[in-house]
């Protein structure tokens, strides 16, 4: 997978963790991007799916969680058992990022999550009226997680899964925070 690149020479299984996000089909499109490197379209998932991704000789298992209502209400559930966490914002529906702060904040706020590294995709920068880096920050309220005195492992890539930019590097970056 050239987008993401090969990151470790030893070969081993990793319990990656949980991808989510708002009521959409994104993360089972990023784990199609993952798993098939290819476009996947997908119904809105309805309850957990598992999928294994190579990543040069590092194997990771991921959970698409679904944003969905209802999905969200489980969230809390996969805590205990998550490795870390991958949060998917859509960059050109300004009219939810309250709802994605929201979201967000509560998870970056559970004692359960504190040292669960996490990585915000900003994802759909190549779509028309995509928000910027700074801006999307803002509005997710996460300057304090972000600066270099935090404790909090948190990444924010901006991203186009479609195109198959950005998010490559956030995903190494979660792999080297389990190393």
């Amino acid at each position: 997978m050239s987008h993401v690149g090969t990151v470790n020479p030893n070969p081993r299984a990793m319990h990656f963790g949980y991808i989510v996000a708002q009521n959409s089909a994104v993360q089972t499109t990023l784990a199609g991007r993952l798993t098939k490197d290819r476009l996947t379209l997908s119904p809105p998932t309805s309850q957990p799916i598992h999928h294994q991704v190579q990543v040069g000789k590092v194997t990771l298992r991921l959970t698409d969680l679904g944003g969905h209502i209802q999905a969200r209400r489980l969230w809390k559930d996969y805590y205990f058992s998550s490795s870390s966490f991958i949060f998917i914002v859509d960059v050109t529906d300004r009219k939810r990022f309250c709802e994605a702060r929201y979201e967000l904040l509560n998870l970056l706020d559970d004692d359960d999550m504190s040292q669960v590294p996490m990585l915000i995709l900003g994802n759909k920068t190549d779509g028309p009226n995509a928000c910027s880096y700074t801006e999307l920050v803002q509005a997710l309220g996460i300057e304090r997680y972000l600066c270099d005195g935090s404790n909090r492992k948190l990444k924010l890539c901006m991203c186009s899964i479609t195109e198959q930019q950005g998010y490559g590097e956030g995903i190494r970056w979660l792999i080297q925070q389990q190393q």
